[in-house]
């Protein structure tokens, strides 16, 4: 990438992010490097959700999907019944956010590069679901309303797909997304050791700023901005600090003897940001 895909701005290297780049105009920030199609295919086996990123998705299913309906009640005050016809989220991976969306939406889809996940999601959740990149997905019918929830870092080029987004969405459709705030005082603080640095599965990070310019840019308009907390096993947290990231398995032992993994934690660390954007008639 020579250009930034915000501002076509210079991409210089981000001194204070090791492996990253800097726009010398707008700030934005991403990996300095080239990835193929195939390459960031494999990066999303079944692995990846149990126990490379994740210890075990599917057993958090209750805390993803309490997660989920917090995140439902906020879109629900922006897409009205009316505007409640066809959801189409974009990284759905093994489809419990469509599960929870099908009660509030008379249709749901959704798409995923994860052969592992899309079976899950159609076969034992009977989704509709795509395991195709989305940019090459042939559109059916148009959605009032798009989700990609910690999705957009993932991709290869952002910018695209939300310019497809734009012309997928009804008139006055909305996008909603979750991602890191880089520009967030926990993000400054812990630079390059903030958690969500961590290429090649998190190729690109926002700012308020560079996310906002990059939507109005494709075409959208934002509607609401917060950040965003949410609910995760103690179980999950542990098993993440404990054995992916570092060897620790007695001490996790212990922790799950005395049953403190049982508990769930509400975690705000205010460098999650949750934006919903509405299509504009027309891209300036």
């Amino acid at each position: 990438m020579n250009r930034c895909i915000v501002c076509s701005g210079k991409l210089v290297p981000a001194h204070q992010y090791i492996g990253l780049l800097k726009c010398e105009m707008c700030g934005f920030i991403t990996a300095d490097l080239c990835i193929s199609d195939e390459e960031l295919r494999d990066l999303y086996t079944r692995d990846y959700f149990f126990g490379e990123e994740y210890s075990d998705y599917l057993s958090d299913k209750t805390i993803i999907q309490k997660n989920f309906r917090n995140s439902l009640r906020l879109l629900y005050l922006f897409a009205k019944e009316n505007n409640r016809k066809m959801l189409f989220e974009v990284g759905c991976a093994y489809g419990l956010f469509l599960e929870e969306a099908s009660t509030g939406f008379l249709k749901v889809a959704g798409i995923d590069i994860s052969e592992d996940a899309i079976q899950y999601a159609t076969s034992v959740l009977g989704l509709t679901a795509y395991c195709e990149d989305y940019l090459s997905h042939e559109i059916a019918e148009k959605a009032d309303v798009i989700c990609m929830w910690d999705t957009i870092e993932h991709l290869k080029h952002p910018d695209l797909y939300l310019k497809k987004a734009y012309t997928h969405l009804n008139e006055g459709g909305l996008i909603a997304i979750t991602t890191g705030d880089i520009g967030s005082l926990n993000a400054r603080i812990f630079g390059k050791r903030w958690r969500q640095i961590h290429p090649p599965t998190h190729l690109h990070y926002f700012s308020r700023r560079t996310i906002t310019a990059l939507l109005e840019k494709c075409g959208f308009e934002i509607v609401y901005f917060r950040h965003k907390g949410f609910y995760m096993s103690a179980r999950t947290i542990a098993s993440i600090l404990l054995l992916i990231r570092s060897a620790h398995p007695k001490v996790f032992k212990l922790l799950e003897k005395i049953k403190l993994l049982k508990l769930n934690l509400y975690i705000n660390m205010f460098d999650l940001m949750y934006v919903v954007a509405k299509k504009r008639q027309q891209i300036e």
